[in-house]
């Protein structure tokens, strides 16, 4: 008797899982409506986070899409990997697949908000929740010693950051998306304010992705000290852009052509972290360092904090709360950088057993930078997995800064939740 290829992947399916002393399955989905001050109609909002895990398989896919001409949509899985370990004690393994290479030490995933993640490859089509990648590749985790444990990472796959998408029509005028950053419009040029056109020079696909990227780094736990340093190389994870103009006159019209071509030079990178669990906050300080470029380092400063109950009377949840300072420094960007000596506060309040609040507050405070996002969402719990959404976004800022472009998208939400 023959098995059909769907009867052979069903039997290896079993047998995977079978092998396996668990397996957990958590879905959050989220159905919203927002309201956005620059738009008569409103737009719908959809998002899904799904966790699959088992013994030595792990998966996280995040989905989102907005609705409307300046709507973006993401299907991402990451973490996605395969853990085997290298003896029955589980205490040095090697994984493939996709996975930030810190997050298998530190205490908590690498963060936007922090030195390291600030540099990383993100996730930023849901521009007001990026998400820190990881490389897809293999790497192993050795234990030195019960404190000290070797790092490495090897990923033959480069993908660079992925923002709100710019656009461009058959014709060269923008296109954009919602939070897209916009280039120039037009130019003045002789005392005549002239429009630009676009046209993008894109290179082979292969000669963007297959990019070698290469991580080591040391981690140290104990109960009072969680400790990492590391040095890395990868492609810079936002494109440089080299243009070339050009004047363009026709019997029409006359306009400025701007050619584009995009590159993503190589950078090598070192940094260390170190969180002290034993102060109040259990404080976190990191340094990133461009090794090529002196100026270019980065620092933040995290504090943690389980959240205050308001009703003592509620079974305190999982939630916790962190503030901070992210910065770059002596470094000078043309354009808005999230890290434009940047303070956060994320604050997860517990009212009662059906009602929460959440406020996320992220604010840039360099001179001539200044600017402001402050999210307030409300969640009743209506029954048991089933929760009613009420939220108000407010943006604003100096014209060049890095929440300030976007301070005609503030907005109001309702919408339901559903966990599983």
């Amino acid at each position: 008797m023959r098995l059909g290829t769907k009867h052979i992947g069903i039997i290896a399916s079993l047998l995977f899982f079978s092998s396996e002393s668990f397996a957990s399955f958590q879905d959050e989905l989220q159905f919203q409506i927002f309201h956005y001050a620059s738009d008569n109609a409103p737009t719908i909002y959809l998002s899904d986070k799904t966790i699959f895990e088992t013994q030595n398989f792990l998966t996280k896919v995040d989905f989102y899409f907005e609705s409307g001409l300046k709507g973006a949509w993401s299907l991402d899985p990451d973490p996605l990997r395969y853990t085997l370990y290298f003896d029955d004690s589980e205490k040095s393994l090697m994984w493939f697949g996709r996975e930030h290479p810190l997050n298998l030490t530190r205490g908590y995933i690498v963060e936007p908000t922090s030195a390291l993640g600030s540099v990383w490859v993100q996730n930023q089509l849901d521009a007001l929740n990026p998400r820190v990648n990881g490389w897809i590749g293999t790497g192993i985790v050795h234990e030195l010693d019960p404190k000290w444990k070797f790092i490495a990472t090897y990923s033959p796959l480069f993908i660079p950051t992925f923002g709100p998408s710019l656009g461009f029509t058959d014709r060269g005028d923008l296109n954009p998306s919602r939070f897209a950053r916009l280039p120039p419009s037009n130019v003045i040029t002789g005392g005549v304010n002239l429009p630009i056109r676009y046209q993008l020079r894109l290179n082979q696909l292969s000669e963007l992705l297959f990019r070698h990227q290469v991580f080591m780094g040391l981690s140290h736990d104990d109960p009072n000290l969680n400790l990492d340093a590391y040095v890395y190389t990868a492609p810079r994870p936002m494109a440089v852009p080299l243009t070339d103009a050009t004047l363009a006159v026709n019997q029409n019209d006359v306009n400025a052509k701007v050619y584009i071509d995009p590159q993503f030079p190589r950078e090598y990178w070192s940094g260390m972290r170190s969180q002290l669990k034993e102060l109040p906050f259990h404080p976190s300080v990191e340094l990133v360092q461009n090794l090529t470029e002196f100026s270019n380092h980065i620092v933040s400063l995290t504090g943690y904090f389980e959240s205050p109950q308001i009703n003592p009377f509620v079974v305190k949840r999982a939630t916790r709360g962190s503030f901070g300072i992210l910065s770059h420094f002596q470094k000078e960007f043309t354009d808005p950088q999230f890290g434009d000596f940047l303070i956060f506060l994320k604050l997860p309040l517990d009212i009662t057993y059906d009602l929460a609040y959440r406020s996320l507050v992220e604010s840039t405070l360099m001179t001539g930078k200044q600017s402001l996002y402050w999210l307030n969402e409300l969640e009743y719990t209506m029954k048991r997995g089933l929760s009613l959404l009420l939220a108000l976004r407010i943006l604003a800022g100096e014209d060049n800064s890095y929440f300030g472009a976007w301070r005609n998208q503030s907005s109001y939400s309702i919408g339901v939740k559903q966990l599983w």
